[in-house]
């Protein structure tokens, strides 16, 4: 019998089981065909729309980043043009390259969702009551509803400490890593800048881009930074900076720095520090 005279009768009719089981591999094969077609379609246009996401997701990262570039513009009026000074002559630039201000009011938080996390950073003793031109600053809350999350992680510098005030000296400590700058506004001369640590140390130092090598204790020592110091010329800030770049006891958390001046005059402080900081979005919006 042929598959022909197998597939009808004389009435039309199909009636063997060969004929049934070619009907329904027919059909597996065409629905297998189908779904693996529609399938494949589906996940490819998922994929698609994931990677539109992911790209709109680091594009607003980006810009978010961008935004919240050191110093913006809520600072006192000359306590900000002490911060530009340190930009454009330190780093060539109104606004710090790699920098974090987190004193930012980023204007797009009410239809943007997404939270920036600082590891380890501790505000409270930065100083803002000081240098702030704003009674309140409304920084984006953390949103633990978000589910689809892109996450980017930046090492950038963070302010530590923000100042201004009448003195004729100053002591700070500083912690490896850290970068102090400081301004003078008046006639104030620098007599000495001493440093001291609490116990003995060796302590590598950039000032103004001289490197200098300390032997340090816990009597205040000479440096002899002020010889490559900048001060006010009376039309615009002359900002100083020493960075530490290595504390030779690893036990030791920073040393002092200490300036001394033979009048007083009022003094711009800013100290900043590398941290890791996390910035996560909505990849939904």
């Amino acid at each position: 019998m042929t598959l022909k005279s197998k597939l009808r009768s004389k009435k039309g009719y199909i009636f063997t089981y060969e004929a049934v089981a070619v009907v329904i591999l027919f059909v597996a094969v065409f629905y297998m065909g189908y779904f693996t077609f529609t399938h494949v379609n589906l996940t490819n246009q998922e994929q698609k729309r994931d990677l539109e996401r992911f790209e709109k997701a680091n594009l607003i990262s980006d810009m978010i980043f961008k935004d919240y570039l050191f110093p913006s513009e809520y600072y006192a009026d000359d306590y900000h043009e002490f911060l530009e000074d340190v930009a454009i002559k330190h780093y060539g630039f109104k606004k710090i390259p790699a920098s974090y201000d987190p004193l930012i009011v980023y204007t797009k938080n009410e239809v943007l969702s997404y939270y920036i996390e600082v590891e380890g950073y501790n505000s409270s003793g930065v100083g803002l009551q000081n240098v702030i031109d704003i009674d309140t600053i409304s920084n984006p809350k953390p949103n633990y509803s978000l589910r689809n999350i892109y996450s980017k992680e930046k090492n950038l510098y963070v302010p530590t400490h923000l100042n201004y005030f009448e003195a004729d000296n100053i002591s700070q400590n500083v912690s490896e890593g850290e970068i102090l700058y400081f301004a003078i506004n008046g006639s104030s001369k620098i007599e000495s800048i001493n440093v001291s640590s609490n116990s003995d140390t060796n302590a590598t130092f950039l000032v103004n881009d001289v490197p200098y090598k300390l032997s340090l204790t816990s009597t205040e020592k000479v440096s002899e930074f002020e010889k490559v110091m900048n001060t006010y010329n009376e039309t615009s800030f002359r900002s100083n900076e020493i960075k530490l770049l290595d504390i030779g006891d690893n036990s030791l958390e920073n040393v002092t720095i200490n300036i001394y001046c033979n009048d007083t005059s009022k003094f711009y402080i800013l100290k900043i520090k590398p941290y890791n900081v996390t910035l996560s979005v909505d990849m939904a919006q």
